[in-house]
């Protein structure tokens, strides 16, 4: 997948994506290097839980605290589905899970997706 096809995916899910222009205040950064190097190795669904936790990053908090069921209504994915996903994100990590099961919160590397400065 070439990270033009990944930028529009993330833009079909109603997210914004940080393009040199766009004006938009409430968008995202995707660092293309290290992307690039991932998108081979990641499945769509992978893909599309990590929009969804990144459509819930906010500029002065670290952790990202979302529900699975939340992520299952984001994405429209199953319940299996989001736990093989988040363990595929997890293995390649690209995402760390803090806490229990019932409190989960999530951190995303700064290696791949960061939340864009508001000006």
């Amino acid at each position: 997948m070439k990270i033009s096809e990944a930028v529009q995916k993330v833009k079909d899910v109603g997210l914004n994506v940080y393009t040199p222009k766009s004006k938009d205040t409430g968008f995202i950064k995707v660092y293309l290097k290290p992307m690039t190097k991932l998108l081979p190795n990641l499945s769509g669904n992978a893909l599309k839980v990590l929009v969804a936790l990144s459509s819930e990053l906010k500029w002065d908090e670290v952790e990202i605290v979302l529900t699975r069921q939340e992520i299952e209504r984001l994405t429209g994915l199953t319940k299996d589905t989001v736990r093989i996903a988040l363990d595929e994100l997890q293995e390649k990590m690209v995402i760390k899970r803090l806490g229990p099961n019932v409190r989960r919160s999530y951190t995303i590397s700064n290696c791949y997706i960061r939340l864009g400065k508001k000006k």
